[in-house]
């Protein structure tokens, strides 16, 4: 049969041959391309997602901080009108050593007297 085919008949099967050839080579493309395009969108989602736990994460910072901030102001106000409002000024420098030690319990080596002691201990 090989040796019955013409030379048009070999044009024909050579076109087909490449027509196949181009066919699987666009198929092997497209699903090269596909699977490009789904790692893009891995890596996009999996900047997003860091994204997003940065941006919650520096939300939880910010909120402590600002906690932090309101007990500071708060202790402060506190402090203050307590030394105010001392009769005098071992009972005002009393107030101030009792709200440094309650901010900062290492600060200063007298806050370790303001620190109640162990139960137990006798």
């Amino acid at each position: 049969m090989i040796r019955t085919l013409t030379a048009t008949g070999w044009l024909a099967v050579a076109c087909l041959a490449l027509a196949l050839i181009l066919l699987t080579m666009c198929s092997v493309d497209g699903r090269q391309k596909a699977a490009d395009r789904l790692r893009q969108a891995d890596v996009g989602k999996t900047l997003a997602e860091g994204r997003t736990a940065a941006a919650r994460d520096a939300s939880a910072i910010r909120d402590r901080a600002d906690a932090r901030d309101q007990q500071i102001d708060q202790s402060t106000q506190e402090t203050t009108d307590a030394i105010r409002n001392a009769p005098d000024d071992a009972a005002a420098g009393d107030h101030g050593l009792r709200s440094l030690c309650r901010l900062y319990p290492d600060r200063d080596p007298r806050c370790r007297m303001q620190q109640p002691s162990p139960s137990g201990v006798g």
